[in-house]
């Protein structure tokens, strides 16, 4: 097909949706019956006229669907937007549609969302070439391969907008083009891919990113910093098959200046506005049985994957507000206090816990980080006030080790019973004994304890407890077996939880004004810990 015959050729569906739109400005099909020949000429003419414009502006005749326009408005308050989705969601096209509006300044009336009144400099990038052409070269310019010329401006960037003389091209793929803005000058639209070097994109000043599909943890800063300058935009648009990412967590968990828009097939319509099937019940149905078991809540619901190697795969996680619980004022419940030790090269971790004794909940109230070469001497008041002073403490194993974080010839054990008369529990919090008798300090059972407490919601955790929360979220074993770093404040709240379930908590009320000290002989031969 030659490029003038190309260019004049309109897509039978938008001639069927003009043909409804002329119908209902013309009063309806009854009202055809009245007319003239000649009449039915010129409406023949508007159909053409308006099936044009449809298939080259379509920018003009888009309606997004009430997630789509949700998503669009969060752009107001926010600068990293996420739609997390389910597939056939429709996530690309909006993220699409609305670089359009931002490229050429042509907002709609019903536009609620971030507005430039000036050009915009933006990059869409994807996973690779292939899948930038096909997905975001397709939707904004109208072609997956430029040699098809005659569909530019099919998309979702108007084609009296688009600057033919300034596209550049490699192969199939454009790598840039201007796109006219309304204010008179002109927007620079970029493409690029995932499988690009971050440094690659060093340089570029964006007002605008997007990314479709998730992006790579160096990309995705790359392109954030490229934004910084022009206090620029960043639309993420994705169904998370790759799991809980860093990425992922900060669109889930809404982190200051992050947000998104979960889409799932209950919130897809089955027709979109012009009446057309868009996702029928039938599909629906027959994609639930390709998927695999546990992709279903990914692809349906838009519910992330857990990732290989997450160790706590959580999506919500049991926390809570200490003014909203008072557990200090509750005199039933057991308290604890659990460390993770360090001196040279880490930091000493305190944690405060509270446990209810008839419903088994556990409480991480409080955590305290001392800087690392403190020693006892220097972080003991954190014992010592009224509701510290009295209550057990639980040691890692090597909490008896002469000098190991003190710096003298006392271990902390010593320091804590014989110099300030703390109520240090007798012995070190291990593991209880496997099947074959043996005691060990693997931290793997520990963290399982944690996770399904967390999962259950039997181990609550205070939301003031950030450095914890940010440490478990991102916490990761490795196929050798190894886990993530850092865990200091993981490892001295699984010190506690073992303390806890092993019966070393304490109430008020049950506590006796006097209690003896048990000194505990190091545990002999070669400790087994990960």
């Amino acid at each position: 097909m030659a490029k003038s015959e190309a260019t004049d050729y309109i897509q039978p569906i938008y001639k069927e949706r003009a043909l409804k739109h002329v119908l209902k400005l013309a009063g309806g099909k009854a009202a055809v019956k009245h007319m003239t020949p000649e009449q039915l000429l010129k409406m023949k003419s508007a159909r053409d006229s308006v099936a044009k414009d449809m298939q080259f502006n379509t920018m003009k005749w888009f309606r997004p669907f009430k997630y789509q326009k949700e998503f669009f408005e969060t752009g107001k308050h926010f600068v990293r937007r996420g739609m997390i989705a389910a597939n056939r969601a429709g996530k690309t096209i909006a993220s699409t549609y609305e670089a359009a509006y931002h490229l050429t300044g042509l907002y709609p009336k019903w536009w609620n969302g971030k507005v430039y009144d000036r050009p915009i400099i933006a990059i869409c990038s994807g996973e690779s070439w292939e899948q930038v052409a096909k997905t975001l070269q397709n939707k904004l310019l109208g072609c997956d391969d430029i040699k098809q010329s005659y569909k530019l401006g099919t998309g979702s960037v108007p084609r009296d907008c688009i600057d033919e003389k300034s596209i550049r091209t490699d192969g199939a793929n454009v790598l840039a083009v201007e796109i006219k803005h309304s204010s008179g000058g002109k927007s620079k639209l970029y493409f690029s891919n995932y499988t690009q070097q971050s440094k690659n994109l060093q340089g570029f000043e964006l007002d605008l990113v997007v990314l479709d599909e998730q992006p790579p943890d160096e990309i995705f800063s790359e392109l954030v910093v490229r934004t910084a300058q022009r206090d620029g935009q960043v639309l993420c648009s994705f169904t998370p098959l790759k799991g809980m990412s860093g990425l992922v967590r900060k669109f889930w968990d809404k982190v200051d200046g992050y947000t998104h828009i979960r889409v799932t097939w209950n919130d897809i319509p089955f027709e979109n506005e012009w009446g057309e099937e868009f996702f029928s019940q039938k599909e629906r149905d027959q994609l639930s049985r390709d998927f695999m078991p546990w992709e279903r809540k990914c692809r349906m619901e838009g519910i992330p994957l857990v990732g290989q190697g997450v160790v706590f795969p959580l999506l919500e996680w049991p926390t809570y507000k200490a003014e909203d619980l008072e557990l200090s004022k509750n005199p039933k419940l057991e308290r604890l206090i659990s460390f993770d030790l360090g001196i040279k090269n880490d930091p000493t971790v305190i944690s405060y816990f509270f446990r209810n004794p008839e419903t088994q909940v556990i409480y991480l109230h409080r955590q305290v980080t001392v800087d690392k070469g403190q020693t006892p001497d220097e972080y003991i008041h954190y014992l010592m006030d009224s509701e510290s002073r009295g209550v057990p403490i639980a040691l890692p194993h090597d909490g008896g080790q002469p000098g190991r974080y003190t710096l003298t010839e006392q271990s902390v054990r010593e320091t804590f019973e014989d110099t300030y008369g703390l109520n240090v529990i007798a012995g070190a919090i291990l593991n209880p004994a496997n099947d074959q008798g043996k005691v060990t300090n693997h931290k793997s059972y520990g963290i399982n304890i944690m996770r399904l407490g967390l999962e259950r919601g039997t181990f609550m955790i205070n939301e003031n407890c950030h450095r914890f929360l940010d440490e478990a979220r991102n916490y990761a074993i490795d196929e050798a077996g190894r886990f993530s770093d850092p865990d200091d404040h993981i490892d001295s709240a699984r010190i506690g939880v073992l303390a806890l379930i092993q019966g070393h908590g304490e109430t008020v009320v049950s506590r006796v004004k006097a209690f003896e000290y048990k000194r505990v002989a190091p545990v002999e031969g070669k400790m087994q810990r990960i």
